[in-house]
């Protein structure tokens, strides 16, 4: 395991910020009472916000591929609930492919005890050299090594667990379709196929055959010419999918049956002018809703599932502000939402900022702001 950084505490020196910028001038649109506030500010240490989940006891686990400034491998940093102590439980294992760790989507197994992370090596390379990692954890909550639970993947975005069950979203299939449109997918991986030994998925050219292969996104290009695919993933407490496009905000789900099969996968929302990009999703069980992340737009969605049920449009706005460096908490290209309680028990959403440009998305600059937001949802 590469241990560099492991147990470093990330002090108050690195949450410093301008004062100069409380007097910018940033647009708002959104109920006041969700105004997202600062949670963290990081040091370059963490200089790309993305994966968010926390374990039983409200510990946060959040990781960082730190793309912008490589000097600094990807690491997974722990904020302990009780002391609000952040420090580093470590670094993303590197690649033999590209040399790099890079950790983003993250999800706390129950099951297993284990923390397992996304590493999305597509930005250093696409032969597939992404995969999904195990960080095995001992019983004070340290990491004692990682290992290789998924491999061949083209870009290893979010994770889930449900029953035994592992799913992921890989973003982009390329496959090169005449018709322009860009493919992602989601794939069902039981974890006792990857418990002693690695799984392969299959390549993309046989998708279809993988017996893993659960269902797949389609992304016509937007503006911004942008056809990735399925990043985002939740998953209700009845075990439905709803996942989305990045590239062009389609929205998804695939119902779980009574016999633990799944529906084909259904578009149950598409309007690009409200919704053109599906970073990072959330379930909200208090409220029975997905929220959503929109990169593009600089926002946070809801999606009602109960008029979902109903046959209604269950799509809303959370809040959306212009584009702003973060320092004071407002959103800066956010990517992922987790529903959170502090140590009063209250409801908090907590939002990581990517703050990474891409061409046609609100934020335009890589700040020297690298933060988490928090929304007060009572």
């Amino acid at each position: 395991m590469n241990r560099m950084f492991v147990g470093l505490t990330l002090g108050a020196a690195a949450a410093t910020m301008a004062v100069g910028d409380l007097f910018a001038k940033v647009q708002t649109w959104g109920d006041e009472k969700y105004r997202p506030r600062l949670f963290k500010n990081f040091g370059d240490i963490v200089n790309v916000p993305d994966g968010l989940t926390k374990d039983p006891q409200g510990n946060i686990y959040h990781s960082a591929p730190n793309l912008v400034k490589k000097d600094y491998p990807g690491v997974i940093v722990k904020r302990d609930f009780k002391s609000g102590r952040w420090s580093v439980l470590c670094a993303g294992l590197r690649s033999p492919k590209t040399g790099y760790g890079r950790p983003m989507g993250l999800e706390f197994c129950e099951e297993d005890g284990n923390l397992y992370y996304c590493d999305n090596q597509y930005f250093d390379s696409k032969d597939y050299a992404s995969r999904v990692m195990r960080v095995v954890l001992n019983k004070k909550g340290e990491a004692l090594r990682i290992e290789t639970a998924v491999d061949n993947v083209k870009l290893a975005n979010a994770i889930r667990f449900y029953k035994g069950d592992m799913f992921i979203t890989d973003t982009y299939f390329d496959l090169g379709r005449k018709d322009g449109i860009g493919m992602g997918g989601v794939y069902r991986i039981p974890l006792a196929a990857c418990k002693d030994k690695t799984v392969s998925l299959l390549p993309k050219t046989d998708y279809k055959k993988d017996p893993y292969f659960l269902c797949a996104t389609e992304t016509k290009p937007l503006e911004r010419k942008d056809d990735s695919g399925a990043d985002g993933l939740a998953i209700t407490k009845e075990g439905h999918l709803y996942f989305g496009t990045f590239g062009s905000g389609r929205f998804y789900t695939a119902k779980r049956k009574a016999d633990g099969s799944y529906e084909p996968a259904k578009l149950i929302f598409e309007d690009p002018k409200r919704f053109p990009c599906c970073d990072g999703i959330c379930y909200d069980e208090a409220e029975n809703r997905i929220i959503m992340s929109d990169s593009c737009l600089n926002a946070l969605h809801t999606w009602d599932i109960a008029k979902e049920a109903k046959g209604e449009c269950g799509f809303g706005e959370l809040w959306r502000n212009s584009d702003d460096t973060g320092a004071h908490g407002l959103l800066d290209q956010p990517c992922e939402p987790m529903i959170w309680k502090d140590k009063q028990g209250k409801r908090k959403l907590i939002v990581a900022n990517f703050d990474m440009t891409f061409p046609g998305l609100e934020n335009k600059k890589n700040d020297k702001f690298h933060t988490l937001s928090v929304i007060n949802l009572e």
